[in-house]
């Protein structure tokens, strides 16, 4: 379970790279174990390609947040991540402290190898690991980068305890909370590959879940440009296109532009979802009587009743929440 940055407790890690150099965070578990089996041939081409690295492998959850933080404090200059969608929002969030970031020069890249690869997805990003270190070797060379958008949420754990959490993609509560904790809990749904685990479990999902009464506000320069009570089957705050394994939930998202993409999908029944669900993978559910699109930079959701959270293909917790978007924080390769 993902846990607030600024809560946690430091784990002291050796090794942490001096100033200047470019510190690898590897999830060897991500792809279901495939990373982690493949990783050695892959971190020789890295090498001749990129000069000064330091490679940490993580241990447990967490374990990414931590090191990049640590490594950031120690003057690190460049993370590269190396997972899943859920090994990347680790460590954009220890890029991150009380809204601000660790190390302001800090550049941050991806090799993208989980299951679901909505983030590289969102960023045109390679999803072949070769591919993707060259495309980092390259972009490094001649100093490319992009400045991509952070949303800041203050949400509740499990627990009830409130937490602080930043992502960096698509944000959504409702039904994608469930089809994310079912994808984690059931890990041979993994072994598809990553959007057939998500269709799978989404169309298991259907079946069983009951819309939520939500209210929700939608801020933009802290007017209120959206405010409404409804039965919520999804919500997503999306700086990016795609989350669930490909589904391409806001074709006009950007993650750049300094604002979200807030997509409510309302009122549905069980076999109404069932007979649309095919169009989110196009994005032509957007138009749909049942679907609305608002744009803004801070959101507010409540409800009484218990919804869940998926965060980057991550499940941090439950609702309420409220979410800043953060505009072009995060330095990228």
């Amino acid at each position: 379970m993902l846990q607030s940055h600024e809560q946690q407790v430091h784990t002291p890690f050796s090794n942490i790279p001096p100033h200047g150099n470019v510190c690898v965070i590897v999830n060897p578990a991500s792809g279901n174990g495939r990373t982690g089996a493949a990783w050695n041939a892959h971190e020789d081409y890295l090498r001749s390609l990129v000069d000064n690295v330091e490679v940490h492998i993580t241990r447990a959850a967490r374990d990414a947040s931590i090191l990049t933080h640590d490594a950031l404090q120690a003057g690190c200059e460049h993370i590269i991540a190396v997972g899943g969608d859920g090994t990347m929002s680790e460590v954009v969030n220890g890029f991150f402290l009380n809204a601000h970031p660790v190390s302001p020069k800090a550049h941050l890249s991806f090799i993208p190898s989980g299951t679901g690869s909505d983030i590289a997805r969102t960023l045109g990003l390679p999803t072949d690991i070769r591919q993707a270190i060259k495309r980092i070797a390259q972009h490094k060379a001649v100093g490319l980068q992009q400045k991509l958008d952070v949303g800041k949420m203050e949400y509740h754990r499990f627990d009830g305890t409130p937490a602080t959490h930043y992502f960096c993609n698509v944000l959504s509560f409702g039904m994608g909370g469930n089809v994310v904790k079912r994808v984690n809990q059931a890990s041979f749904l993994k072994r598809f590959g990553g959007k057939t685990a998500f269709f799978a479990a989404s169309l298991l999902t259907m079946l069983e879940y009951k819309n939520r009464k939500v209210r929700l506000q939608v801020l933009r320069d802290d007017e209120e440009v959206f405010q409404d009570t409804f039965q919520a089957r999804i919500v997503a705050i999306a700086n990016g296109k795609y989350f669930g394994g490909s589904m391409m939930i806001a074709p006009e998202a950007a993650p750049n532009d300094g604002l979200f993409d807030v997509v409510t999908v309302e009122n549905l029944s069980r076999i109404q979802t069932l007979r649309k669900f095919p169009l989110i993978y196009s994005g032509k559910h957007i138009g749909d009587p049942a679907v609305r699109v608002v744009r803004g930079n801070r959101i507010i959701a409540h409800s009484e009743e218990t919804v869940l959270i998926d965060s980057d293909g991550e499940g941090p917790g439950k609702l309420p929440l409220t979410i800043d978007l953060l505009p072009q924080m995060l330095s990228f390769i």
